[in-house]
Parts: C-alpha cells; structure tokens; sequence
C-alpha cells in the first residue's frame, strides 16, 4: 500500500479499465502527470492487443521515493514509478521524458509478465524483466534487433539479454507468428505460474524451424531444457 496526504490525483480510462495517476505538486507535475497517464493508457492498449486482457478493472501509478537508478517498482494493480524525476525540475530534457515512458511502461508490462502470468523471479528472471524490457521497446516502436549482440553483464542477461532474445524471436518468427505465440503463452499461463521450458514449448509449438531451434540454443543451454 502506498499513502500520503500530498498525492494529487488524477484519474482517466483504457479500454475500460480506470486508471488512477498518484503524483506530487512540482515545477513540471502537470506535464509528468499527463505523460505517466497517456503512457499508462498506451502501454494497457498496445499489451492487451499484443498478450492479451489486463485482469482487473483499475491500475494505480504512484511516485515514490526511489531514485533514477531504481526506476520503479512493480505490484498486482500497482505500478510504483521513481520520484526522482524531471516533475521537480526546472527544466526537463528529452532523456527525462524519454525516462518517464521507460519506467512506466515496463513497470505496467509486468502486470501482465509477473503478475498475470507468473515466474520464479529468482531463477528465470528473463522471463518478466526481459520481457518488461522488449515490450518497452514496442511502445516507443523500436525496430527489433535482428543480429546476436555480444555476451553481457550477469547482472545485464535479465534485462537486456531477455530483451535481445524476444527480439530476434520476433525477427525470426516475424510478427504476426511471434504476437500468435504471445498471446498463447499469456492465455495458456494466465493466472499461472509459467517456466523458461513452457515458453520455449509455446515458441517451438507456432515455430519448430532450424533458425529458431539454433537461436534457443545459442541462449540457453540444452541441459536447461532437459
């Protein structure tokens, strides 16, 4: 539960579902309220066109004291969003705004990877915050990787590492067959618990080819999927 007497409240609509904008008075709060609002109604659209229905009938987004590093954080109905924004500057710059859609739309992406369809976040994290991450990339219409990257980080595999692999799933797959498998998968676990070995049947299921079978390989070990 989030609380405080100096939130003000801002409330609009997608597809149905009320969603709730929490925010603190700043230099620049009325343009971050409108872009967390219009990010929050993009973000339900787009998802529930590409996975499926988002499954309750209220979102609340909330500062909090996190900082930029942080970003936000992610709960069932919940999207918790860094205070350190730009709405306490004087001016803001295209990387705040840039920031602002980031956070936001990830931290809703996870209602449906995480909350509606669930993960062990401890062991197969690449499978919410990967996908948090590709789906940020969908909103803000980035076009998808179509090349293996170089190795990354440990503390960078989750995240970018599961970014790069939705993304060339996708390439490979091409749209249409790759947003069929989503939505398969997010039908098929919803309100579930799924496993990286389940995403990959689902995957294997809408396309078995050599390219794909070499691309799972080339991210995860055979032995994983034993």
């Amino acid at each position: 539960m989030v609380a405080s007497n100096k939130f003000k409240v801002s409330s609009t609509k997608a597809n149905g579902i009320k969603i709730n904008n929490n925010y603190y008075a700043g230099k620049s709060a009325k343009i971050y309220n409108q872009l967390a609002k219009q990010t929050a109604v993009d973000s339900i659209k787009l998802f529930t066109k590409k996975y499926g229905p988002y499954p309750y009938s209220e979102l609340d987004l909330t500062e909090s004291p996190f900082s930029s590093d942080t970003g936000g954080m992610e709960y069932s109905g919940l999207v918790m969003i860094a205070q350190d924004t730009f709405a306490h500057k004087k001016a803001a710059s295209k990387e705040d705004y840039d920031s602002v859609i980031e956070n936001v739309s990830h931290e809703v992406a996870h209602q449906w990877f995480f909350n509606t369809v669930g993960n062990d976040e401890y062991t197969e994290p690449w499978l919410d915050e990967g996908m948090a991450e590709f789906s940020e990339d969908i909103i803000f219409d980035l076009s998808p990787i179509n090349k293996i990257p170089k190795k990354y980080d440990e503390t960078d595999t989750a995240y970018n590492g599961g970014k790069s692999f939705y993304s060339l799933l996708r390439y490979l797959m091409g749209e249409k067959k790759f947003d069929q498998a989503m939505i398969d998968y997010y039908h098929t676990y919803y309100l579930k618990q799924a496993t990286g070995k389940d995403f990959i049947a689902i995957i294997k299921k809408h396309d078995n080819s050599k390219a794909v079978n070499d691309l799972i390989k080339r991210y995860i070990s055979p032995k994983y999927l034993q």
